[in-house]
């Protein structure tokens, strides 16, 4: 069967999910801000690891009210701007509604494409945050930057850095949804997992029966 999308009944589901989703991400977001600190200081460590003192796992993250901080362990006496929560989980709050208003087969299915995206989402913000992080210590540390970060390098963080910051909250939910639902979205076909499996029992057994015909 085809599961199009129907732009009407998709549009009334994502505002309504997105309300849902807006109102309930507040009491989770304290909580999935600590994990995500967690993992993206992890991700620095690895990294960090480096036989030089100077350069290994210098970094360290912490989580204050709403507010991501990050300092550098060979300068503590520096008072960095902190990277407000909500800017890097806004695009959990669009992609939600997305995923959940896509029409789909099953409803473990939606699910799972929904766990899928949010674990893309994820690793995106790590990386995210990561690239924030090293955009500033190529850049603000004064003689250490530019002892330990090439001119190449930093060009390449301020690019990853700018580009996350303009489109994190708009392009990437869209993308991932796009990606995962590329198929459905043009018009293919999708059919239950439970009619698929017999249309392709019945194929095998035509298969058997042909080749048995042929033999005799």
């Amino acid at each position: 069967m085809r599961l199009g999308v129907k732009p009407h009944v998709f549009l009334l589901r994502a505002v309504v999910v997105f309300f849902l989703t807006y109102l309930l991400w507040s009491p989770i977001a304290p909580a999935y801000t600590e994990v995500l600190a967690y993992l993206t200081g992890g991700f620095l460590h690895l990294t960090e690891s480096s036989r030089d003192p100077n350069l290994h796992q210098v970094s360290r993250l912490w989580v204050q009210d709403t507010t991501i901080f990050f300092g550098h362990r060979l300068f503590p006496q520096l008072r960095i701007p902190g990277i407000p929560a909500e800017w890097v989980q806004a695009n959990m709050v669009l992609l939600i509604p997305l995923m959940l208003a896509t029409p789909a087969a099953t409803y473990r299915q939606r699910f799972g494409r929904l766990l899928l995206a949010m674990a893309i989402a994820l690793v995106l913000q790590v990386l995210d945050l990561a690239v924030t992080v090293k955009s500033f210590f190529a850049n603000e540390l004064g003689e250490w930057s530019f002892r330990y970060y090439s001119d190449s390098a930093r060009w390449w963080y301020n690019f990853g850095d700018a580009f996350a910051q303009s489109m994190d909250t708009q392009l990437f939910p869209f993308a991932i949804w796009a990606g995962i639902h590329f198929r459905q979205l043009m018009g293919g076909k999708l059919e239950p997992p439970a009619v698929a499996v017999q249309e392709r029992g019945e194929r095998r057994r035509q298969d058997r029966q042909g080749k048995k015909g042929r033999k005799s």
